[in-house]
């Protein structure tokens, strides 16, 4: 007769062996699988499941293993149906009824979570071949993920054998309940939708909003359902409800091509020549390459105070080229060094 401590170390033994097994299964599996489209999250669901069938097949012979026999093996169930409050005769076929039903609950909302996520990714990626708007490719892409999970949670109910009306009418007492009780979210999801259709901004745009008195200007990251994501200019996220987008002024820096700066510019009156000083100016201006010719630069005379001339230069620049105004301002020093010069106008304040 085999001593129980070798009959440990023979169940510890093949339980390392279907460990070992199932790891090789699923590093090859994911080696696979990583050629295809499908999401991260369906890839290492696959490879966790993979990793199963040895360990189950161990755990079942496990008892027999232990007692190196069938003796024992049906007193092994007849006391786990004694503690479950279950006949014998039916708990084999009960415990693989509940067995197999959360194994495809878990694996269904698994598998459902990584096919949601890979048919988003598949529809933002094949509607951005085709040259859609990223905001229109998102809303698909989101609406479809929403789609794949409703489906998911109706494959879960026909296997728990819960009748559709159930949840339905619970659903229902529960939207007109909870509806009263977030009322910003659902008009920030209304908000979300419109933003995403009307698109008064895109990704990539830099806005500009108020909020009690501050402005929050920054790039937008990302338009979702509920928030605008905006990452300012000095390096902070900032989540704007999109309610309050909807309800407000935005300004959106980046809609047009070119933005206008200003520069005053504060001579002694004894260094300012009408005609002579504006064409300085103006060429300067026209040795910075990024300076926009069309519309064309102008000088104009702001003020005359304390034996001082005032002008105010405006030009245009690209979007993303906001260091222009710098190049500007050092242009204008050499040439005009006993000039006063100040930025009245950034470029949309940014």
């Amino acid at each position: 007769m085999i001593q129980p401590v070798f009959r440990i170390i023979i169940l510890v033994a093949a339980t390392l062996i279907a460990i070992f097994l199932g790891l090789q299964f699923r590093r090859r599996l994911r080696a696979r699988l990583k050629k295809t489209v499908l999401d991260t999250w369906i890839i290492e669901t696959l490879g966790i499941l993979i990793i199963l069938p040895p360990v189950i097949i161990v755990l079942l012979i496990a008892p027999i293993i232990y007692d190196w026999g069938f003796n024992h093996f049906k007193d092994w169930i007849d006391g786990i149906g004694t503690t479950l409050k279950i006949d014998s005769g039916n708990l084999p076929n009960t415990l693989w009824h509940l067995f197999w039903t959360f194994f495809w609950t878990i694996l269904v909302i698994a598998l459902g979570l990584g096919a949601a996520r890979t048919v988003r990714d598949l529809i933002v990626r094949s509607l951005g071949e085709n040259r859609i708007d990223i905001n229109i490719r998102t809303l698909i892409g989101r609406i479809f993920y929403l789609v794949t999970l409703i489906i998911v949670l109706f494959v879960l109910l026909s296997i728990w054998n819960i009748p559709i009306t159930a949840p339905l009418t619970i659903l229902g007492a529960l939207t007109v309940a909870i509806t009263v009780s977030i009322q910003d979210i659902v008009k920030n999801l209304f908000s979300g939708f419109y933003l995403l259709v009307e698109r008064p901004f895109y990704i990539g745009n830099i806005i500009t909003t108020n909020s009690v008195g501050v402005n929050y200007t920054g790039r937008v990251e990302d338009i979702q359902l509920r928030a605008t994501k905006v990452r300012q200019l000095s390096g902070e996220e900032i989540m704007i409800p999109n309610a309050y987008l909807f309800n407000n002024v935005v300004v959106n820096s980046s809609y047009y091509g070119e933005r206008r700066a200003a520069i005053t510019i504060a001579l002694p009156q004894d260094k300012f020549v009408k005609e002579e000083t504006a064409a300085i100016i103006l060429r300067e201006l026209k040795e910075i390459p990024a300076v926009i010719p069309k519309p064309e630069p102008g000088v104009h005379f702001t003020s005359f105070a304390a034996q001082k001339v005032t002008l105010t230069l405006r030009f245009w620049i690209s979007v993303e080229q906001t260091d222009t105004i710098t190049d500007v301002m050092f242009a204008l020093y050499h040439a005009l060094p006993d000039a006063e010069l100040t930025v009245t106008e950034l470029a949309g304040n940014i």
